[in-house]
């Protein structure tokens, strides 16, 4: 995995007065640039390599154009409010991650592992599954048709975790620690996949007897 310092940062500000995160950013990429200003920003996406967008604008039409001239380039939209409508928009566009503002550096720090993975694979961090269903991994919504499906958060853990996984056999063991910290039980798993079968499709998860689940998304 590459480390940041190997990658170039655009920030877009907005007036968040996120010094802290910009000082950081700047200090750890390779080559930081920083505006205030959205055309701005597209000249120097240009003329300048860039890896990794911040923009503290929420402006997805904007992003929209971005995307289709700049395929791999890893985008974070920071903003104070964020509603359930951007969210399916950012997800059909293929953006990487919302952040709500004021961002916290431990937040910062994971989102950014995140993007060096992504940018490292060149994968997109949207999961096609059947039947009209998607799921955005890293922002951990499940969309049917571009509507939101609403998870628990042991239903929502479970996916992602399950997801990361895709097409082998996880053994309840492994469940059991990863979503339950050693305190599952096998009542309350197969409660939780029934409940995610009914939220989505019975081919989706399939028991593996005696062993564990594997999530089919082929």
């Amino acid at each position: 995995m590459k480390e940041l310092k190997y990658l170039n940062v655009l920030y877009i500000s907005n007036g968040f007065n996120q010094e802290t995160i910009i000082e950081y950013l700047n200090i750890k990429a390779k080559d930081f640039f920083l505006t205030n200003d959205l055309n701005e920003a597209l000249n120097i996406l240009n003329t300048k390599k860039v890896n990794i967008i911040f923009s503290e604008y929420n402006n997805l039409e904007y992003f929209k154009e971005v995307r289709k001239k700049y395929e791999k380039i890893q985008i974070i939209i920071i903003s104070n409010l964020i509603e359930n409508i951007q969210l399916i928009e950012g997800i059909k566009i293929g953006l990487l991650k919302f952040l709500q503002a004021p961002i916290k550096k431990e937040e910062l720090i994971s989102s950014l592992k995140i993007c060096i993975q992504t940018y490292d694979a060149n994968k997109s961090n949207i999961i096609n599954l059947q039947n009209g269903y998607s799921y955005d991994y890293y922002n951990q919504v499940l969309l049917k048709n571009n509507k939101i499906v609403i998870l628990s958060k042991k239903e929502n853990d479970f996916f992602k975790f399950m997801s990361s996984k895709a097409n082998n056999t996880v053994s309840y063991e492994e469940i059991n620690k990863s979503i339950w910290e050693g305190s599952m039980t096998h009542d309350a798993l197969r409660s939780l996949v029934k409940e995610l079968r009914k939220k989505t499709y019975k081919d989706l998860i399939k028991n593996i007897s005696g062993i564990g689940y594997r999530f089919n998304l082929n």
